[in-house]
């Protein structure tokens, strides 16, 4: 069931309109983001979204159930060569599937680039490259907001070190 009737046109919105100063990148993390949040929040459960970007820089896209998608119909215009097939792993995690391994097989000599969306990950396929690439977001607190504590290091007032010094 779908919850929100608008997620392909917020997704497509992320496409079409970077933030200022970005260009259209399929490894924009602000239209990764709209892809994640929409297989999570619009529809009845969290779903797997895909998005296939052409070579015209045109979004085709679809929803499945919580462990797969395909097209259920066939994408009509889709140029290729495909640039990107992005889809999200709605359980949380970013790696290529053996369902996954096999379209990136099939889809080698036509497809560019293939990207997982997993909660704050994502995994890269690229075409002629020898590694897969995981990036995983995460939060750190400001450097200049950190104690000793925050690296795991105990942190003595020189009272305390003095008082060590006097019992030793």
């Amino acid at each position: 069931m779908i919850l929100n009737g608008n997620w392909q046109n917020s997704i497509r919105q992320a496409w079409e309109f970077p933030d200022t100063g970005q260009s259209r990148d399929t490894n924009n993390e602000d239209f990764l983001d709209v892809i994640w949040e929409m297989s999570q929040t619009a529809f009845d459960q969290p779903r797997e979204i895909q998005v296939v970007v052409d070579a015209n820089d045109e979004l085709f896209m679809d929803f499945g159930t919580p462990g797969f998608v395909d097209f259920t119909e066939v994408p009509t215009g889709m140029t290729i060569p495909i640039k990107c097939w992005i889809h999200t792993h709605p359980f949380g995690s970013a790696y290529f599937s053996s369902t996954d391994w096999m379209t990136i097989r099939n889809w080698q000599l036509i497809m560019t680039e293939a990207i997982v969306l997993g909660d704050n990950e994502r995994m890269v396929w690229q075409k002629d490259t020898k590694h897969t690439l995981f990036y995983r977001k995460e939060t750190y607190l400001d450097f200049g907001q950190m104690t000793m504590d925050d690296f795991g290091m105990e942190c003595k007032t020189s009272q305390r070190i003095l008082q060590e010094y006097e019992e030793e």
